[in-house]
């Protein structure tokens, strides 16, 4: 390592300890700068830039798909157990759904949702109330549990996400974002998140709604 570079510690939910090279002035060649100028030898049309890229993303989809999978295990939340609740709270309040959005939403199918959500209650995660609107129907909620299980496990995984971004300045981690929204767009937008926001109509019940939302406990320690 050059003398012109730092090193940042990160501690990942206290369970493990890396030290992640932060150039200062330039960025350092890694075991992927040389297996992409293999891969241009034996591979003649392949663009190395374009394939770095690719990789680049699938190895910190995993790494961050491992950070969560141990938040979630710290906390013992199950992760469709998790999905569940981020989706009810994700409406705001009083983060109430019927059994039936819910499947639709989670694309599950009716019996699968069921499923769910009998051992979600069964947790003391969900609870099933009265559908005022449907004398046959239910809603479901959180309970008090539920909303602290998903606030501690999001606010923990939030502060692990917030040191491994850490290792960019807000201005190049204003700029990846921007180039990864635009990369997102080549895709079809069948999950709606590639569709452009309708920022000036929705803008201010959003905001609406984020004031009024519960407040989000971050774990400090672990």
């Amino acid at each position: 390592m050059s003398s012109n570079t730092r090193t940042k510690v990160l501690t990942w939910n206290g369970i493990d300890t890396d030290t992640v090279a932060v150039a200062t002035t330039r960025e350092e060649r890694d075991r992927l700068d040389d297996m992409l100028l293999v891969w241009a030898r034996e591979i003649p049309n392949l663009d190395p830039l374009t394939e770095g890229i690719v990789e680049r993303i699938q190895f910190l989809a995993k790494k961050f798909n491992q950070s969560m999978d141990q938040t979630l295990e710290e906390y013992g939340l199950e992760p469709r157990f998790y999905h569940l609740l981020g989706k009810l709270r994700s409406f705001g309040p009083p983060y109430r759904r019927t059994p039936g959005q819910l499947a639709e939403d989670m694309h599950l199918s009716g019996g699968a949702m069921t499923n769910r959500l009998d051992r979600a209650e069964e947790a003391g995660l969900v609870r099933r109330l009265p559908d005022p609107s449907d004398r046959r129907g239910t809603l479901i909620e959180p309970t008090e549990a539920g909303h602290a299980a998903w606030d501690k496990t999001v606010g923990t995984q939030a502060q692990t996400e917030s040191l491994f971004a850490g290792t960019l300045t807000e201005i190049e981690r204003e700029e990846l974002h921007n180039l990864l929204r635009r990369l997102m767009r080549a895709f079809p937008a069948k999950e709606g998140w590639t569709t452009p926001s309708d920022a000036g109509a929705k803008g201010s019940a959003r905001a609406e709604d984020k004031a009024s939302a519960r407040p989000v406990e971050k774990a400090v320690s672990h």
